[in-house]
């Protein structure tokens, strides 16, 4: 939008703005960039009406195209400056073990939960004595190649579960996922979740669902033998009374020969 003269007559010649600034030349040039509109450019004259000529608005509509594609940029750089600071708190945060990796194998950076759990100091990590297939024992590689390929296909890794050598190598059971940084998929980030203590917790639910059968077993086996007890002590004692009065009997003076009934 162009107007030669502000204060002479026309649509904007009664807005209070215009009448304050005593605006008289005024140009406005939309701010594109591959067809988006990325801001707007407003110039005004105080002092001349058609100040904003043919040849000086080839001009600043050059220069209007150049600063769109700089703000563009701009607000490009600044959200990934965001996204950056946002993915660094959760990796300083050190709630799960994270790390950078290359598709090569190397590790090209962790934070201190991720070296905390395998045992590792950030010397051996920035010395590059830290590989993640030195980490793998060898009966996951399997597992490691499945989950190169899933990378390969579609630039994730769902979790799964699996075990690393420690530094001092003791192995580890983790849960880790990871996602490629590009397209081309040669580096990305991986999460790594210590199960060490979900695995004492499931070995001892095991264990007191043991403790608790045998309880159980126990339990039955002695209502079963009190149940046996009770069915053999019946006849037990009324052999114990028959015997009893036959000895009584024979003892007697004269021994008492003829069978009677036990009283």
């Amino acid at each position: 939008m162009k107007l030669d003269d502000a204060l002479a007559q026309n649509q904007f010649s009664l807005d209070a703005y215009i009448a304050k600034r005593r605006a008289r030349s005024v140009l406005c040039l939309p701010l594109l960039n591959q067809g988006k509109l990325i801001g707007l450019l407003y110039l005004e004259n105080n002092l001349s009406p058609h100040v904003f000529t043919p040849s000086r608005i080839a001009v600043l509509k050059l220069l209007a195209s150049q600063a769109a594609i700089s703000l563009e940029n701009a607000h490009l750089y600044r959200d990934l400056e965001e996204r950056e600071t946002r993915i660094r708190r959760l990796v300083d945060a050190n709630i799960i073990g994270i790390f950078v990796w290359g598709l090569g194998g190397q590790i090209i950076d962790a934070n201190e939960a991720f070296l905390g759990i395998l045992g590792y100091e950030r010397d051996d990590l920035i010395s590059g004595r830290i590989r993640g297939t030195d980490l793998t024992p060898a009966e996951w590689r399997t597992e490691d190649e499945r989950a190169l390929a899933a990378m390969k296909a579609t630039g994730t890794v769902q979790p799964y579960e699996k075990e690393l050598f420690r530094k001092n190598g003791d192995r580890v059971p983790v849960l880790i996922g990871a996602a490629a940084f590009d397209e081309r998929r040669h580096q990305g980030v991986a999460f790594v979740l210590d199960l060490t203590e979900r695995r004492h917790a499931e070995a001892a639910f095991r264990e007191m669902q043991i403790e608790l059968a045998h309880a159980n077993r126990v339990a039955t086996m002695g209502q079963l033998t009190a149940s046996i007890a009770h069915e053999v002590n019946q006849p037990l004692s009324g052999i114990t009374a028959r015997a009893s009065a036959a000895l009584r009997w024979l003892t007697a003076e004269p021994p008492v020969l003829t069978r009677r009934e036990p009283p």
